[in-house]
């Protein structure tokens, strides 16, 4: 583990692009004085062609703002407090950008990152608690990611972070003070919808949003007990190649998901449905939250729990 926190290490990945990607507007509310966004803008630069501006409370405007940015060719970076907030700028984050990719080239297009921190530390209450990235990657139907370790946040930040297009990267508020995880990924695929941590032949263990540490910590477990399998952590990327993940459940015939959000619909349903309709013999057990109830809504705990114990049995199961 690295004296280095997670969100002091994200927020060095983001400068090491904005050290040299030219011309780029960062702005966001309360970035650049008071708590910084909770720290997610302490220390954030720009090159002496960028600008960081601090802007008022409007989110439908931010998000207008950045895609016009994009739509000019430019480059922009929005740093959002919460993802509760984001749902304020959905109309033009689906339907303006639905217009500029029905009728611009892609060709033209210029790049917007929205850089929004999840508040799943618990005890927040009920403006500050929507865990739900994959529901605005299904609305708006852009690349996702959601950052857990110092690897994947470096190539995530590095690979698609002023890149032409549009997409949004996603914090866990719950581990901004916690060490930056050192764990490296073994292999990932081209537009990181995919990351491998571990191999195994005994069971196959996928994470979604920010259940990178849990997975690992299970895995850990598993090891213990002389289970070894093959951990994933998957974003939520539109069009993802999913042939190496679901390879690995046919070869284990155990695919365990681990998913701490708060959506219904759950990512990791497709690769269940993959599965099924290619008739494959694999045996399903979901740690994941669907919706919650209406005590859930105010302040409360808020932790993902998933079972070692109940996972173990599974994966022992003839």
């Amino acid at each position: 583990m690295s004296k280095q926190t997670y969100i002091t290490h994200i927020v060095q990945q983001v400068n090491k692009v904005t050290e040299r990607c030219g011309a780029i507007f960062v702005y966001g509310e309360n970035i650049d004085y008071g708590s910084r966004l909770s720290g997610l803008a302490r220390g954030l630069t720009v090159n002496p062609a960028g600008r960081i501006q601090n802007v008022g409370n409007c989110e439908l405007t931010h998000v207008g703002v950045g895609l016009g940015i994009l739509l000019d060719g430019g480059q922009a970076a929005l740093f959002g407090k919460q993802l509760d907030f984001l749902v304020l700028g959905l109309e033009q984050a689906c339907d303006t950008f639905n217009f500029i990719r029905a009728y611009r080239p892609r060709s033209t297009w210029g790049s917007f990152t929205i850089f929004v921190i999840v508040c799943d530390q618990g005890y927040q209450g009920p403006q500050s608690s929507l865990n739900g990235a994959g529901d605005f990657a299904s609305l708006i139907n852009i690349p996702i990611y959601c950052l857990n370790g110092a690897d994947d946040a470096a190539g995530v930040v590095d690979r698609h972070f002023a890149s032409p297009g549009f997409r949004i990267i996603c914090l866990s508020q719950r581990q901004f003070g916690a060490p930056a995880l050192q764990v490296p990924a073994e292999w990932h695929a081209e537009d990181d919808s995919l990351f491998r941590y571990r191999s195994g032949d005994d069971a196959t263990v996928v994470s979604l949003n920010f259940a990178l540490r849990d997975s690992l910590d299970m895995n850990d477990t598993l090891v213990g007990a002389g289970v070894h399998s093959d951990v994933f952590h998957m974003n939520f990327v539109p069009g993802a190649d999913l042939t190496a993940v679901l390879q690995s459940c046919r070869r284990t015939g155990k695919l365990v998901l681990l998913d701490d959000s708060k959506t219904v619909t759950k990512f990791g349903d497709i690769l269940i449905a993959e599965l099924s309709q290619s008739g494959a013999d694999v045996e399903v057990l979901s740690f994941c939250r669907r919706g919650c109830r209406n005590e859930d809504y105010g302040a409360n705990e808020d932790r993902f729990m998933p079972d070692h114990a109940r996972a173990l049995a599974f994966l022992r199961r003839a």
